[in-house]
């Protein structure tokens, strides 16, 4: 049989191929042209190697000694007003830390730190004086204020108020409403005095072919990453009818970062050199501590934490990209009228304001104590040893590790308020519990004689 006889015979067996791979490269070159497939904030869902959240215990007598070591730094840093500074001696406040101070409070009880009528007496101080607080033409407190005359003070030569702090202070406000009935009144009646929806704002059109109103938070300052977004969605969308749609909705949309193998949000930090890969921890943690994980968030906590865990292992440590910066503090005593406030360094001397955020980033106190509450395996509990040497007998807890292996001797609201609310969090669970209400891990405290005082 000849060639040209034997493909004669076999005609239809090749076309019936060669159709098959035209429709193969057609499908491919479909394939090709869409959209390459990303994750979304809908595809983060728990992985099935996700622990089993740690069940509540009784503290230890070194895990009880760190939360009274932690609660003297807000006995010895509270003003005669009610609030406390945010940073030792350091006459200034934000919102944000007075949320923190008032979680530390709440925390310091359920501890049985101190009794209830010392509770009682600086929820009452605290809350009337919040109520005392100047606000800005939109009726909304600003960000800072200096501690003792309680003046707003500009940072970066603006004071336009904060969303993601009023978040963080309306946290515990909830919790003083819901666990504590007899503070509601003088929460309501602070609230009122607050015009909190004049921090949702509508944005124009983001382009011709979507002519949409969009809701955006109006001033956020540096917390606008899609963490801390999440992390006060809870609190602030019940604001108004529109504050829902702007706070879960991220500026530029959700996008993922691969590091390490492990997809989490891309929170890179905008520096000189470029956007550079980060990791935004404190706000997941926060929310396990305070809000209990939803599946998002508690996703999204495992996935940094087994970065973390990868990268503490590497030779190289210059590497890291663990970021957990301090919050620039105000410096009142080098500030002059028009001039933007300056930052402090270590040594507590006026400095310019760092323009390398890297500069500032931690291998933190509040860091370690919060993924040793949350997620406690080896790891965990080996990062919160390394931390031990940051006790101040007296004083408090230090921030932590600078990134180049030195300390940082900075005492803050923050990281005591994380430590208490970690240590309780082992106890009695996350803050915002309403399953607690039938539970009495308070009661005991109203026998106990004394709280902490100062040494």
């Amino acid at each position: 049989m000849s060639i040209r006889h034997g493909i004669r015979s076999a005609r239809s067996y090749l076309t019936i191929l060669i159709g098959f791979m035209i429709g193969f490269a057609i499908v491919l070159w479909v394939e090709h042209q869409m959209p390459k497939r990303i994750e979304t904030a809908e595809g983060i869902v728990l992985s099935k190697d996700f622990p089993p959240l740690p069940a509540t215990r009784a503290l230890t007598l070194d895990e009880a000694l760190w939360a009274r070591v932690a609660w003297q730094y807000f006995v010895n840093n509270t003003q005669p007003n009610g609030l406390v500074n945010a940073e030792a001696s350091q006459p200034w406040f934000s919102l944000w830390s007075t949320g923190s101070y008032l979680l530390a409070t709440l925390s310091a009880y359920q501890l049985h730190i101190i009794p209830r009528s010392e509770f009682d007496d600086r929820i009452l101080s605290a809350l009337e004086t919040l109520g005392a607080l100047p606000l800005l033409k939109g009726g909304h407190p600003a960000t800072y204020y200096h501690a003792e005359t309680l003046t707003p003070v500009a940072l970066n030569g603006e004071n336009t108020g904060s969303a993601i702090d009023m978040g963080r202070l309306l946290i515990p406000l909830q919790i003083l409403l819901w666990r504590y009935p007899e503070h509601a009144v003088a929460v309501r009646q602070l609230l009122s005095k607050w015009h909190l929806d004049d921090l949702i704002a509508a944005s124009t059109a983001q382009n011709t072919n979507l002519p949409v109103t969009r809701w955006v938070l109006r001033a956020d300052d540096g917390r606008s990453s899609y963490g801390y977004r999440l992390y006060a969605s809870n609190m602030l969308r019940a604001i108004n009818t529109a504050s829902g749609l702007a706070v879960t909705q991220p500026p530029d949309g959700l996008k993922l970062i691969e590091i390490d193998n492990i997809m989490v949000p891309d929170e890179g930090l905008r520096t000189p050199w470029g956007k550079q890969p980060s990791l935004v921890t404190l706000p997941y943690v926060l929310t396990g501590l305070e809000q209990g994980f939803d599946a998002r968030s508690g996703e999204i906590a495992w996935r940094i934490m087994q970065i973390l865990q990868k990268r503490s292992q590497y030779e190289d440590q210059s590497d890291t990209i663990n970021t957990d910066y301090a919050e620039q503090a105000p410096d009142y005593a080098a500030r002059k009228p028009d001039r933007q406030p300056l930052t402090r360094n270590a040594s507590n001397s006026p400095v310019a304001p760092d323009n390398n955020p890297a500069a500032r980033a931690l291998l933190s106190t509040r860091g370690a104590f919060g993924w040793y509450a949350l997620f406690r395996n080896d790891w965990s509990d080996a990062m919160r040893h390394h931390m031990l040497p940051m006790l101040t007998p007296g004083q408090g807890w230090k921030s932590g590790y600078n990134i180049d292996g030195s300390v940082n001797p900075k005492i803050e609201a923050d990281t005591n308020a994380v430590i208490l609310e970690s240590l309780n969090y082992i106890a009695s669970g996350q803050l915002l519990c309403l399953g607690c209400l039938s539970r009495p891990a308070a009661a005991a405290a109203d026998a106990e004689p004394e709280g902490v005082t100062p040494e």
